[in-house]
């Protein structure tokens, strides 16, 4: 997943494994902080389907 150019600032838990939960886990703090603090499975699909959305409109074009 890591390229040798890209460095990670954090070390993402082993269960945030999508490309879309790393970048939420390197950028989003509010998000890293639920994540440290969530051992329910439903509660970490849910972060990792966030993450998901975040990442698609982070993603997409910005419009004025």
């Amino acid at each position: 997943m890591n390229t040798p150019t890209e460095t990670r600032r954090f070390k993402a838990p082993r269960w945030v494994s999508t490309e879309a939960g790393q970048w939420a886990y390197e950028v989003r703090e509010e998000w890293r902080h639920v994540a440290n603090q969530t051992f329910d499975v439903t509660e970490r699909r849910r972060l990792l389907d966030e993450a998901e959305k975040l990442h698609k409109h982070s993603n997409e074009p910005q419009t004025a």
